[in-house]
Order: C-alpha cells, then sequence, then structure tokens
C-alpha cells in the first residue's frame, strides 16, 4: 500500500539532498508552519539529520551561525522570513557561506519585489526555488492542504468572497503536489450540483472551479517537465473533487468507529494537537497524568485501532492485554481481575514493557471513557433513529420507519443525552424532512428546554438558518411549501447481520468511491462529469452489457471482523491511485472510508481536504456563516508579521560551532526507488506572472 507520508518524507530528502555544498555540511533552517510539516513526517528528526547537520527555527533565538557552512531555509514565503534571512547576511562575518533558499508555494510578486530590495540577502543566494510542499500528510492515506484558515468560511461565508481565488490556488498547489510525489497524472472529475441546488448554494460550483483551474496547473507541469509523469505500470489514476454541502449527514451523525468517537466526545483528546490527556497508574499504584500523541508515526496500535468499530477495537484491545499477560505468567497476579480497570492495574505493574505498556494505558483508557460517554448519553441506542433519518426513513430490515415525529419527541426528552446530541437530532430530522417551518424548530428546542428566553435560543436558531448556506434550507416559510430539491449521493445498508446497527450509514465519499473502483460508469456523469473528454478506455466499457449491470450497495458493506490496515503488499502488482478531495472538510468517518475501500477493493485511496471536522466544528463554524468578516478572526485578514527580532542582528565575530541538534551524518544519499523530480516553479493564472517569476528564478539560480 502507498503511504503519503513516506511519499512526502522521501520527495523533502531527495531535494535536501541534490543540493551540493562545499564538504556536503548544511544547516537547515525552517520556520513553524515548516516545523509542523516535518512533525508529520518524522517521527524524530534523526533521518532528517542524516541529510543535514543541524535544524534551527529561523526565529530562534539558540540559533547559532557557522560562516563557513551553507544553509538551506526551507520556508513559507513571508516578508518576516525573508527580512531574518536578511538579517543573518548583513552580520560580520554572515551568519552562513551561502544559502540554498527553498519556499513553499506562494511566492507571489509583492514578495518577489521585496525579496530583489533587500540589501544583504541577494549577494549570498547559491540556489533559489520553490518546492512542491503543499500539503501535510495527517494520516497514510490523508492529506490536508497548508494555509487554509477556516475554509467553512472562506468558501461558504458570502462575506469572504475576495478569499476564494487565493485559497483554491492554495489547494491547486496541494493537489498538484500530491501528483508530483505519487507520479500520477489522473483523470480528473468533480460534482456538479443541479440548477436548483446551485440556485440555493453558489459555492457548491467551486468544486468545478478548483477542478479545472487543477487540471490547467498539471497540463502546465506536464510540458514543462518532460519526465513527468514517470513510466508506470499502474494503470491511470482517478481524481474526483467535491465540496462540503456534497454529503450534510456526514457533519452530524454520531459514528461509532474508535477515532470519531474519540474526537467527538472524549473531553482529554485536543483535535488540533491529536494530543490526549489521561492518568494512569503507576508502578506505584499511584495516579499520574500522562499525555501521549495520537499519531501513526509513534503509535501501531493507534493505526491497528482507529478505524475499528469502538467494540471490536475493545475487543482486540482486551485480547491483547490478556495475552500480554498470559507471556508472562510469573510477573502479574491475576486473582482479583475483573473489569478493565483491574487489567489496566495488572498491565501497570508489569515490568520491561514500558513502552507497549503505555500504549495499551493509552488505548484503555481512551477506549473505557469512549464507551462510558456512549453509556451516560445513550449514544447507542438513540443512533436506531438518527440512522434511519439517514437512511431514507428505512429501519435496519429496509421497512419504513414509522412514527419519525413521535420518535424525535421521545429521543429529545431523553435525559442521557446532552443538548448538543439533541440539537444534531433536530439538525438530521430537518434534513430528513427537506426542511421545517420555524414555528417547528422553536416547539422542538422547547423540549430539550430551550426557550426564546434561553442564551442559547438564537445561536440554535442561526445554525439551523444557516444550513441554507451550504444548500439546505431547513426552515421553511410557510407549511405547505415543498421541500427543498436535493440529489442526495449516500446510503444505507440494509439486512446485513455483519453491519452494526449504530453504522448503517454510508457516507458519500464511500459510495462515490465504490461505484468509481467497480465501474467509472456507475458514477454517474451528470452528476460528476469530466473535466476534459472521456478517457477512450472508459469509451470501450460503455457495452450493453456493462451499461445494464445493477450496482448494489452490497460492496459497501462494513464486516465486523477485526481489520489490518498494515499487511505487507510488497510483493502485489502496483494498485490502481483513486484521489479524493473535498473543498470545505472532512469528517473522520468519511476519512476512515477511504481505508476501508481500499482494503475493499484492494486500490490506494488518498483522501484530501483542508481541514479535519468534529461535529462540534461544525456546528460552530456553520452559526457563524453569517457573521461579520471583521468577527471571523481569519489568517488571512491578520497583518502580515514583518519586524525582526533584534537578537538576529549579532555582528560579532561568530567562532566556528558545532550544533547541539548534530547526530550522525552520512554524506550518502539513502536508497529511494520513486525519487520525485525535482520542479519547476508552478504556473501562474496569468502567464505574465508566470514569466516575471521564471525569471526571477533564473536570474537567482
Amino acid at each position: 500500500m502507498s503511504d503519503l507520508i513516506e511519499l512526502q518524507r522521501n520527495y523533502i530528502l531527495s531535494f535536501i539532498n541534490d543540493i551540493k555544498t562545499e564538504h556536503n555540511l548544511k544547516f537547515l533552517i525552517i520556520d513553524d508552519c515548516v516545523n509542523a510539516l516535518l512533525d508529520s513526517l518524522f517521527a524524530d528528526k534523526n533521518e532528517l539529520l542524516r541529510a543535514v547537520t543541524a535544524i534551527d527555527l529561523i526565529d530562534s533565538s539558540k540559533r547559532k551561525g557557522q560562516p563557513s557552512v551553507e544553509a538551506i531555509y526551507l520556508l513559507k514565503p513571508t516578508k518576516f522570513n525573508i527580512n531574518c534571512m536578511d538579517a543573518d547576511f548583513s552580520n560580520r562575518p554572515p551568519k552562513y557561506k551561502r544559502a540554498h533558499i527553498r519556499f513553499l508555494p506562494g511566492f507571489r510578486d509583492y514578495l518577489i519585489k521585496h525579496f530583489h530590495g533587500k540589501q544583504y540577502l541577494p549577494q549570498y543566494i547559491c540556489t533559489l526555488a520553490e518546492v512542491q510542499c503543499a500539503f501535510t500528510p495527517r494520516e497514510s492515506l490523508v492529506f490536508q492542504t497548508l494555509g487554509v484558515d477556516q475554509p467553512l468560511q472562506i468558501f461558504y461565508n458570502k462575506k469572504c468572497i475576495d478569499l476564494i481565488e487565493r485559497n483554491i490556488d492554495r489547494t491547486v498547489q496541494c493537489m498538484l503536489n500530491l501528483c508530483i510525489v505519487t507520479g500520477e497524472y489522473p483523470i480528473v472529475r468533480y460534482s456538479q450540483p443541479s440548477p436548483e441546488a446551485y440556485k440555493i448554494c453558489p459555492a457548491t460550483m467551486l468544486a468545478k472551479k478548483l477542478a479545472f483551474q487543477f487540471q490547467e496547473a498539471l497540463d502546465d507541469y506536464a510540458r514543462k517537465d518532460e519526465t513527468f509523469p514517470p513510466p508506470s505500470s499502474r494503470p491511470r489514476a482517478v481524481c474526483i473533487i467535491t465540496e462540503r454541502s456534497l454529503d450534510p449527514f456526514s457533519l452530524i451523525l454520531h459514528e461509532f468507529s474508535y477515532q470519531s468517537m474519540a474526537y467527538d466526545l472524549a473531553p482529554g483528546v485536543d483535535t488540533r494537537t491529536d494530543i490526549y490527556h489521561y492518568s494512569a497508574e503507576t508502578e506505584t499504584g499511584q495516579r499520574e497524568d500522562k499525555v501521549s500523541k495520537l499519531s501513526e508515526l509513534v503509535d501501531p496500535d493507534w493505526a491497528e485501532l482507529r478505524h475499528q468499530h469502538i467494540m471490536d477495537a475493545s475487543e482486540y484491545l482486551t485480547a491483547k492485554i490478556n495475552e500480554l499477560i498470559a507471556k508472562n505468567p510469573l510477573l502479574v497476579d491475576r486473582a482479583n481481575v475483573k473489569t478493565s480497570t483491574d487489567l489496566l492495574s495488572v498491565v501497570a505493574h508489569l515490568k520491561d514493557f514500558d513502552e507497549e505498556r503505555r500504549r495499551i494505558t493509552l488505548h484503555r483508557s481512551l477506549i473505557d471513557e469512549c464507551l462510558k460517554i456512549n453509556e451516560q448519553r445513550q449514544l447507542a441506542e438513540l443512533a436506531d433513529f438518527e440512522q434511519a433519518l439517514a437512511g431514507f426513513g428505512l429501519d435496519a430490515d429496509g421497512n419504513k420507519f414509522k412514527g419519525v415525529t413521535e420518535k424525535l419527541l421521545e429521543v429529545l426528552m431523553n435525559k442521557g443525552a446532552n443538548i448538543t446530541d439533541k440539537i444534531r437530532y433536530i439538525l438530521a430530522y430537518a434534513l430528513y424532512r427537506g426542511g421545517i417551518i420555524k414555528e417547528d424548530f422553536v416547539k422542538l428546542l422547547s423540549f430539550i428546554g430551550v426557550n426564546a428566553g434561553h442564551p442559547f435560543f438564537q445561536h440554535f436558531m442561526t445554525l439551523f438558518s444557516n444550513f441554507g448556506y451550504l444548500g439546505y434550507t431547513l426552515i421553511k416559510e410557510k407549511a405547505g411549501d415543498k421541500p427543498y430539491k436535493k440529489e442526495w449521493h449516500h446510503e444505507t445498508i440494509l439486512n446485513d447481520p455483519n453491519t452494526y446497527n449504530t453504522s448503517r450509514f454510508v457516507p458519500a465519499a464511500a459510495n462515490n468511491l465504490s461505484k468509481v473502483i467497480t465501474n467509472p460508469l456507475f458514477l454517474n456523469e451528470e452528476a460528476f462529469p469530466y473535466v476534459k473528454d472521456k478517457p477512450i478506455e472508459v469509451l470501450e466499457d460503455e457495452t450493453p452489457d456493462n451499461i445494464g449491470y445493477n450496482y448494489s450497495s452490497t460492496s459497501l458493506r462494513n464486516p465486523r471482523h477485526k481489520a489490518s490496515w498494515t499487511k505487507n503488499t510488497q510483493n502485489r502488482a502496483p494498485r490502481q491511485r483513486f484521489f479524493y478531495y473535498s473543498l470545505g472538510g472532512l469528517t473522520y468517518g468519511e476519512i476512515r472510508t477511504a481505508y476501508m475501500q481500499s482494503q475493499l477493493k484492494n486500490k490506494d485511496i488518498f483522501i484530501g481536504t483542508d481541514c479535519i471536522l468534529t461535529p462540534l466544528d461544525v456546528m460552530q463554524s456553520v452559526e457563524k456563516l453569517s457573521e461579520p468578516r471583521n468577527a471571523l478572526g481569519l489568517q488571512d485578514d491578520a497583518k502580515e508579521k514583518e519586524k525582526v527580532p533584534d537578537f538576529l542582528f549579532d555582528r560579532a565575530v561568530v567562532a566556528p560551532v558545532v550544533s547541539q541538534h548534530v547526530h550522525k551524518v552520512s554524506h550518502q544519499r539513502p536508497s529511494n526507488d520513486a525519487k520525485p523530480v525535482m520542479p519547476t516553479p508552478p504556473p501562474q493564472e496569468k502567464e505574465k506572472k508566470r514569466s516575471k517569476f521564471s525569471k526571477f528564478l533564473r536570474s537567482k539560480s
């Protein structure tokens, strides 16, 4: 199976190793943006430190120069970073001998002008280029566009229209970066809204805009680089581009896979940093606060467990604990082991299993926390109702779910579910009904104790109303108005004993991927047209037999048995790749479908977006869709930082030093069978801008 983390890591190591310096010693200078990118690629920096002598942050007060060594600057293009580099070479002697500058995408005209006006930096430049590092691999199959802040606001808040173009450009660079590191020249399709949907929400056309600009950038890159795409025996990749309004149910339903529950429910999980704060017993029997990162780079158990149903994950972990204890019978006393807490206590006192014990304690604590919250809020019991709403009004047996409104009132009066859960049930009900009148929303809120005078009343009414910005007019003007017209792209699983009742819902991402992988003809061409003409291989498949094939959702079934996402596939023939990008965010439930479809269909699937959303993120963001621009606090609106810290201006003579960061250095290139080609600067929208930038780069090379 292809791994985005490994591919992007190899790409960065490749262009760093390609930079030749005297004595092959080089400092790597980075900023916070690049540091976060490297953290997502390297469990530690040792592998990177085999390619460079030391790594430092550009604005660190501890950074010491070495005038005899050349420096590689891998930075986001900003005035601040340019000013910091200029400060480095204003010192006497300069901090470094020469500079090899590698900017992330975004080196715009105003920055080129600012760069060109620097007093010291230009005379020390050895090489200058823009590199395709425009996405962060969040997981092995998941990528996220760099630099897009609050995408729901940018793409769906009407007061942010002027920010759409620059963020589409960032997304184009992300997609182009993906193609460069994978060596793919994909067939591109996109979600096309119906005329009715477009009238309600013009933002539904953004998938088309992104698809065409991406195709243009990809074609332009291939024209400039004759080695792209590299020869390959893989079938040609397929790229599907969608936008967030395609699947509203995925945004609000309770999902019962381990990762989804952890990020949705557990208060100890920081959804921004992936850090879990918890308490665990030590060998001495004391409780101690712990901090662990939920990352496949450092935790193979997380990679194994995260996409399993919470009950499967719990059973798997219990079996692993029992296996560990069984292998060490002389180290533990099992006489009093009756509960999960007892098992954790036993594990805490195991000797010589520090790392394995840490991971088991972490996941047992987090799974138990999710199960406890599930029991308190009765989420699994109430899930049958929301699964029926998302399943076109059908129960698990495919029968019409009776008394939907009465069941909703029963759910809202449940004492276990909290107020946020109940708002999600109301939203699911309104989506299922195609909208309800304002008075009905007021009545439903009163059932959960939120009357007109309640401090949250107006917040929730704004939330219901603002779903209109996503194309769903949930508040109808009159009771007799027809429900809004919408073509649903999700599915539901019926009559399947291998599927949990809490997990019958199949997100649109899974449904679309399953169809296009099974046969491109099964993905409706009116709803998902091609950017270019239909490929000849698809035309050849348009036979009466193929067209008559009856597509069934049985191919979407989610088996309950334990799944392994890390099986050895080295001996398999190269698998076809499928890219799936959602403009405006993805949920963890949708991300999980990429892994499931990859396993079920034996394909490599990379799923990407500009942010990963939890249901709480969704509700907070949708409520803000009607807020004024100055209340959003967007990074694109923030004043650009320019002032350089005074400590960078150290004009004293610097003695040669050996950095404390130095580890074992190898001057040999690491083996890399799929070494990506060093890219030329990416195309800009206007030819004049592109030629200006190209001339500038050539003058500095």
